[in-house]
């Protein structure tokens, strides 16, 4: 009896599993067969494509939290010209809104396609009113865009970013690309044949890059780029540029540029190629004058003289066939110069006397520890190296150029951190723009003696020589002028254009800011002494008082 009805439940289990195997075979007929020519059309009227979305890029910051470029969330445009049913009067309608031409707009409109951009990245205000319209196959959507809140400031330092996905192009945004570049995200967007979403799926969220805050202080920047300015306009120069760095961390406070433009037109055609450079990292000239510390220094680490070690000068030197004259002609025929008064006088013919005492390899050495002739590494693309003839390549007259400052080239960055390592007591510490970015390396250039030597005689430099309208009430400084004559393509010097100079330090006893002011070419004043100096006066107040450093009791 019990097996009877095992057999007939296994029957009816067998029986419902076969009904079961047959309905799905024929329905696998059906959809394979009968049905897939429909399903393939209805499948044909859908697309599903992949949208990349941008990410926002990383904030800059400068040292004290000030927002110096932020990608904030913009407005575009985009059209189905499949769905735009008037495409003439859609554009008649967009074109003074979104600030196109009406013929542009039509071309867009009109095409035979289900995607077309209109603008891009515009006012989300505007985007706003577009989309209030309500116009069937016109839409809206918010994409990240690189704005600098400050405008017209250090745009050559802080660069530019190009392309729809904002990729850092100059400066320090493609210097930190790796770290401002966030993670593009991706969704995926479902239409129908006429071009309508279906759907819009998420399948990866946007990353925003990493901040970066800067060494610089944008009231610093903002007063040094007004100073420079106003030097290239009142004496009519083709360009200038300044440094301001704490010599102690090698951080830059400061680096300016002329012309200043807004940085949120960087890439402007109104803006020339040369403009947009950086040119204290970047170009390089002949110090002149300002590079007379080197020999000084070279003559003072061998013990080869004292500050106070005197000697006679006549009113020229002659080196070989080379003969050195005095810059200045209100100078005695024959004279007597300490060391600190060959440097604060500027005597041509003291430190070439200086330079043939040391000799071409102690003063090619000491070139080379202050860092004349390699590159510094500073977070900065399109750094170039100072250039210096090899000793072995010297002639005999070299060593009567090379202590004046000429036959050899340095950045104006380089020469601002060599006076740096004067000031930080003889140790040279890597300039730099970004905090928090690795320690910056550091090295010995002289010792802490011969710095301490070196200030004492730039300070006499600004009180009682050639540096006089360096000085800052309330303050020591400690500093050299320059001035150098341009060379020519083809060789040789030009006789009435020059690079104007001053480089200094302040206070001179305890320094805390070096600051650098070249100023190429200017017309109707040559000397660095009142082109420069008086501007490195002005910064120097400006910044001390900015930073709270007070002045000295009896200054």
């Amino acid at each position: 009896m019990n097996m009877r009805r095992t057999n007939k439940r296994l029957a009816l289990f067998m029986g419902l599993a076969l009904l079961f195997l047959v309905a799905l075979m024929g329905r696998t007929f059906y959809v394979q067969v009968i049905a897939a020519p429909g399903l393939q059309d209805k499948a044909d009227g859908q697309s599903v494509r992949t949208v990349e979305l941008d990410a926002p890029r990383g904030t800059i910051y400068d040292r004290n939290g000030q927002v110096l470029a932020i990608s904030r969330s913009m407005a575009t445009v985009y059209a189905n010209p499949k769905q735009v049913e008037d495409p003439a009067a859609v554009a008649r309608q967009l074109a003074p809104m979104l600030g196109l031409p009406e013929a542009e707009l039509f071309t867009k409109l009109s095409a035979d396609s289900g995607f077309r951009y209109l603008a891009r990245k515009i006012d989300q205000s505007v985007g706003d009113k577009v989309k209030a319209l309500g116009i069937t196959g016109i839409s809206v959507t918010s994409e990240p865009k690189r704005v600098y809140p400050k405008g017209a400031l250090a745009p050559q330092v802080l660069g530019m970013v190009g392309g729809d996905e904002d990729k850092g192009l100059a400066g320090l945004e493609l210097q930190y690309e790796d770290v401002l570049a966030g993670e593009p995200g991706e969704s995926q967007v479902v239409s129908d044949l006429s071009g309508n979403r279906l759907a819009t799926q998420s399948l990866k969220e946007a990353i925003a890059g990493e901040p970066i805050t800067l060494t610089i202080d944008a009231e610093i920047q903002y007063e040094t780029e007004r100073v420079v300015t106003a030097v290239a306009e009142e004496f009519q120069a083709s360009k200038a540029c300044a440094v301001v760095i704490d010599p102690r961390t090698g951080e830059i406070l400061a680096m300016a540029n002329t012309p200043v433009f807004d940085t949120n037109n960087y890439a402007a055609s109104s803006v020339e190629e040369s403009d947009r450079r950086n040119m204290a990292v970047t170009d390089q000239y002949e110090p002149g004058s300002t590079f007379k510390m080197v020999v000084t220094a070279a003559a003072l680490e061998a013990g080869l003289v004292t500050p106070e070690t005197t000697f006679s000068l006549g009113p020229t030197i002659a080196v070989y066939d080379r003969v050195v004259h005095e810059a200045h002609e209100d100078v005695p025929a024959v004279r007597k110069y300490t060391v600190t008064e060959i440097l604060s006088k500027s005597s041509n013919v003291g430190t070439v006397t200086l330079g043939l005492q040391v000799g071409k390899t102690r003063l090619a050495d000491m070139i080379r520890k202050f860092g004349f002739t390699a590159k510094l590494d500073i977070d900065f693309p399109g750094e170039v190296d100072g250039q210096m003839l090899a000793p072995e390549r010297w002639s005999g007259t070299t060593i009567a150029n090379v202590p004046i400052g000429q036959g050899v080239a340095v950045t104006p960055l380089q020469l601002a951190t060599a006076y740096a390592a004067i000031a930080n007591g003889g140790v040279m510490v890597q300039p730099h723009l970004v905090q928090g970015q690795g320690a910056p390396w550091s090295s010995r250039v002289i010792s802490e003696k011969v710095a301490a030597q070196l200030r004492q005689m730039l300070t006499v430099t600004v009180e009682d020589g050639t540096g006089k309208l360096a000085q800052v009430k309330g303050y020591k400084v400690a500093g050299k002028t320059g001035t150098a004559q341009k060379v020519k393509e083809g060789g040789g010097y030009y006789e009435d254009r020059v690079v104007a100079s001053f480089v200094g330090m302040v206070p001179a006893d305890d320094p805390r800011l070096v600051i650098l002011i070249t100023v190429d070419d200017p017309a109707t004043q040559h000397l660095g002494a009142y082109v420069a100096a008086p501007a490195f006066a002005r910064i120097a107040d400006f910044s001390l008082k900015r930073l709270g450093i007070a002045p000295a009791a009896g200054n």
